[in-house]
Parts: structure tokens; C-alpha cells; sequence
């Protein structure tokens, strides 16, 4: 979550040196306190937030033991929209090393597991202790790219009524799959084994991008980064007031999943337009609603 700084437009402060001084100058003025939360022990753990416009900003945690000793926990840049991409029930898990937490959503659509960072963890936290639920609906899902690539949309013919019966049916496997029925997963190997052999074919005279018109894929070992092939559904700017620095903010439809992505605009080549593709990799992060 570290390196994705510079796609929020703190490109200055994406080194270890630089962004400790930015969090010491965020914990110093009081009205950026979010809130506490005592964690034993004589622990206490506060979350700093700077808004650095309407949408974006920057969160810290720091841990005091005491009146002496403090420490950084986490930080990482954040993305509120207001849009709730997806009412997909959300469990939640917490990791191991800070008080920081991911989201897991199952989206058959895309036939894995949708896994973001939560970017409101101590609304969950302090939920959780108050013995309310732990499942959430309601999520609005975001994103950061540190770079991009536009790419040109492709012809799509008018769906069929068979195109979308047979979608309906894809979507029915892949839940029977999940629940370990084995004439399912049968189905959708020899299913794979096929298109993966018209790929084969087309490949030789077609091009990669003209193939692959969406895709939404894990990409490296870390569980809740992306990488995306997606359609710009809609676009706007903005600018992060603290640093100067023009960023981009793109409503991306991939796959069937919709969420908002920021990043800077000295890092996207080519021109953005809605109804155009982006292809990148990015962070997924995502605020639960825990007003449900």
C-alpha cells in the first residue's frame, strides 16, 4: 500500500524519509485525529486523516505506549466516492502484523474471490468489539494505478438472447463449482479447454488486445492487487491541494466489476475517453458500509 502513494499525488513523499516527515506534520494538528482505540496493555492506537480534496487523502496510525514511546503502524493513501459498487455480502480478515484488515467478496463473474484493503479498518475494529456483526453489504470499491496504458475499444455485435442464457448458465457452474460439484467443474474445464484452443487459433492472426476485450486477473504475490483490462465508464480530474500534483479520476466496468480508480496524470499514456479501454495494475481498496 506504501507504493501506491505516488498514484494519490504524493509522487515527492514516496520514499521511507519524505513521508515520515508528512506523517509527523499530519499528526501534529489535532482536527486530523479520526479516532482511538485503546488496544491493552497501555496502548493506544490513533488514526490520523488529511483530506487532501473531496475524495482522496492520506491516513496514519500511531501506536503510544505510555506518554513516551510511539510508532507508525500503517499509512496509506485512501478514495471516498459515496458509491456503493457492489451489495455482495463482505467478510472480513484482519492482518497479522498491523490493525489493518481486506475485504473478500465473491464475485462469480469474474470466478475468483474479489480481495481489497479495507480503508476504513477502525470502523470495523470498533464495531467488531462492540459484539455487532462481522458480515457486511455494501461496498464501494476503489482503486490506485501507479501507471496505465489506454488502449482502443473494440467492435462489440449486439448480444443475443442464447448469449445471455448461456452467461446465466457460466454463472450457475461456477457456483456449483464452488460448492464442490464434480459434473461442474467437468463442465467448465472442458468449457476452458475449448475456448483456450479458438484462442490458439485466432492468436495467429489476430491481435492480443482485439482478443481480450476485459479482464480482471491477481497479478504478483500480493493478494489484493490487480491486474486490469477495463472499459472508462466515466472521467473526471482533480488536483491533491497539498502537493499540486493533477491526478485522474476513472469509473472503470471490468468484468462486470465497477469501482473508481485514481491515479496521476503524468503517469497515464494516452488519451482518456469514455468508452475507451485501460489496461494497468492496481491496488484494490474498497470502504464496507457498516451501516447495514
Amino acid at each position: 500500500m506504501h507504493k501506491f502513494l505516488r498514484a494519490a499525488g504524493f509522487s515527492e513523499y514516496d520514499t521511507e524519509g519524505p513521508v515520515y516527515r508528512l506523517i509527523r506534520n499530519i499528526v501534529a494538528v489535532p482536527d486530523n485525529l479520526s479516532a482511538r482505540l485503546e488496544l491493552g496493555d497501555g496502548c493506544v492506537l490513533f488514526e490520523y486523516r488529511m483530506p487532501v480534496n473531496s475524495y482522496i487523502g492520506l491516513c496514519a496510525a500511531i501506536v503510544q505506549s505510555g506518554s513516551e514511546f510511539s510508532e507508525i503502524q500503517y499509512y496509506y493513501p485512501y478514495f471516498n466516492t459515496g458509491e456503493i459498487s457492489t451489495e455482495a455480502v463482505c467478510t472480513v480478515e484482519r492482518h497479522t502484523p498491523t490493525e489493518t484488515y481486506s475485504g473478500i467478496i465473491d464475485e462469480y463473474n469474474i470466478a475468483l474471490s474479489l480481495i481489497f484493503f479495507i480503508s476504513n479498518p477502525l470502523d470495523y475494529r470498533l464495531r467488531a468489539d462492540a459484539g455487532m456483526t462481522t458480515q457486511f453489504r455494501g461496498t464501494s470499491l476503489t482503486a490506485f494505478a501507479n501507471e496505465a496504458t489506454i488502449l482502443l475499444p473494440v467492435v462489440q455485435n449486439e448480444e443475443l438472447p442464447e448469449d445471455l442464457e448461456a452467461e446465466l448458465e457460466q454463472e450457475r457452474l461456477m457456483a456449483a463449482a464452488r460448492n464442490g460439484d464434480e459434473s461442474a467443474i467437468e463442465t467448465l474445464t472442458a468449457s476452458d479447454i475449448d475456448m483456450y484452443q479458438e484462442i490458439s487459433e485466432r492468436i495467429e492472426s489476430e491481435d492480443l488486445y482485439s482478443l481480450v476485450d476485459q479482464s480482471f486477473m491477481p497479478c504478483g504475490v500480493e493478494c489484493d492487487q490487480y491486474s486490469v483490462i477495463g472499459v472508462i465508464t466515466e472521467l473526471a480530474d482533480t488536483v491533491n491541494e497539498f502537493t499540486g500534483e493533477a491526478l485522474w479520476l476513472i469509473r472503470i466496468s471490468g468484468n462486470d466489476v465497477e469501482f473508481w480508480m485514481c491515479m496521476r496524470k503524468e503517469d497515464l499514456l494516452g488519451e482518456p475517453m469514455k468508452g475507451r479501454r485501460i489496461k494497468c495494475r492496481l491496488w484494490m481498496t474498497g470502504r464496507v458500509n457498516m451501516s447495514f
